[in-house]
């Protein structure tokens, strides 16, 4: 008969994004994993295959604890829905920014496996924000101007491990007044 595990999957996962969060996936040693979730390496391996997939379930399951999708599908859609979607980030407990955003800094060194996940995140996201511009009756290119949104909140989710939410806020807000005052003479294109 086998050990009976003892610690939960999603705690392990929670405490393993926070640090992935602050260091970094290459950063990060599997000693570092068994310190940070107090489950040691065997413990650790009878869950997971290795680092790698113990990164790939956190970044899994930040992603559908992440309120980014929820918010991008609330209805009505429109601006209201970007400006809090560009808001999100800065109020988070722990971490600042979004620890998807964060990875995309080692996006050269991760597994492809990590990747195919973030992209297909990115994409999701992506055709949300064109849903929500088509529907805010903004004047430039839905695709073009979600790309610069998408970019913008990258951006934004950097600038958070340095300056206050405060400090973003008032960017977030010229951002949007920019956005919503853009002719459309003027406005993004493909």
């Amino acid at each position: 008969m086998g050990r009976t595990k003892c610690f939960e999957r999603n705690e392990v996962l929670d405490k393993a994004i926070q640090l992935f969060w602050r260091k970094g996936y290459s950063d990060t040693s599997l000693h570092d994993l068994e310190v940070e979730t107090g489950v040691n390496k065997s413990g650790l391996y009878s869950e997971f295959k290795d680092k790698e997939d113990i990164f790939l379930e956190s970044l899994k399951r930040y992603r559908d604890i992440n309120p980014v999708l929820h918010i991008l599908e609330t209805k009505p859609m429109g601006l209201k829905n970007i400006e809090s979607f560009l808001v999100s980030g800065m109020s988070c407990d722990g971490q600042k920014g979004c620890f998807l955003a964060n990875t995309m800094r080692e996006v050269s060194i991760i597994p492809p496996k990590i990747k195919n996940l973030m992209f297909a995140h990115v994409e999701k996201v992506r055709n949300l924000l064109i849903e929500n511009l088509k529907a805010s009756g903004i004047k430039a290119h839905p695709e073009a101007t979600a790309d610069f949104i998408l970019t913008y909140s990258t951006g934004l989710s950097i600038k958070l491990n340095v300056m206050k939410p405060d400090q973003l806020r008032v960017e977030v807000s010229q951002f949007l007044a920019y956005l919503k005052a853009t002719p459309e003479s003027t406005a993004l294109k493909p």
